[in-house]
């Protein structure tokens, strides 16, 4: 009766500790779970390291004279440019086929009372002429040379063209032709010739005041061949010495 009891409460204690090793397994089992379960904490970041660059020194350069400066190239003169438009002082002459035609040379009236150069003040008369006579005080009139004390105009004196004078008008010209050395020159220009205009219209005594290279002779020749009608002056006819102003151009 007494190890029926005793095996009774063998029994009840080994019961209550077999659900209290049971109770106590599961609360660490649970705990377990629960610390694995939980996140990590975040860990900081570690602390940068500090870094020290070291530069080596450079060498140190030794002092010393400056460098020469370098001479300067030398810089080649510029050429001189040509001068195209300038005309050459001999030029052959061209071939010409025919003649060159005549070019017709205008020419201009001196209305001046005097066409004779200036001379050099003297001891004459104020008012008189560079030609007139010295024992003769008369001033205020045409002088007509060669007529002395006493004479009279006899048509052939030669007076220098004025006022009054009615101007020679041209009956006839041959034309002025162009040299050969005038044309390879390509010669142009104005000039000016002193003549004598007789009482019939005739040209006479030419002679050049203002020449032109290679035109003079062909400019007298032409002159010489030329017809006028005949200066009046004062109701009469009287030869002149009158001044011719011709402008020449290059034949196109």
């Amino acid at each position: 009766m007494f190890n029926s009891v005793i095996e009774r409460q063998r029994a009840g204690r080994l019961g209550t500790g077999v659900w209290m090793s049971i109770a106590l397994h599961a609360a660490l089992f649970g705990a377990v779970l629960f610390i694995s379960a939980r996140p990590p904490s975040p860990s900081e970041p570690p602390e940068p390291k500090e870094l020290v660059l070291r530069v080596a020194q450079p060498p140190r350069v030794a002092k010393g004279s400056p460098a020469p400066a370098q001479p300067k190239a030398a810089t080649a003169p510029r050429p001189r440019p040509r001068n195209r438009d300038r005309v050459p002082a001999r030029v052959p002459p061209p071939v010409v086929d025919a003649p060159p035609k005549p070019v017709e040379a205008v020419a201009s009236i001196d209305t001046s009372t005097s066409t004779d150069e200036l001379a050099d003040p003297g001891d004459g008369v104020p008012g008189g002429h560079p030609e007139g006579y010295e024992d003769s005080n008369v001033v205020g009139v045409q002088y007509v040379p060669g007529l002395g004390p006493g004479q009279e105009g006899t048509g052939t004196d030669i007076m220098p063209f004025g006022s009054g004078m009615t101007p020679p008008r041209l009956m006839g010209s041959p034309g002025i032709e162009y040299t050969h050395q005038a044309l390879a020159a390509r010669v142009e220009g104005t000039m000016i010739a002193k003549c004598v205009i007789t009482v019939r219209g005739d040209v006479t005594d030419c002679r050049i005041i203002k020449g032109l290279p290679h035109m003079n002779e062909s400019v007298l020749d032409a002159l010489h061949a030329r017809r006028y009608t005949p200066v009046q002056y004062q109701g009469r006819t009287v030869s002149v010495s009158y001044v011719f102003t011709l402008r020449l151009k290059l034949p196109r």
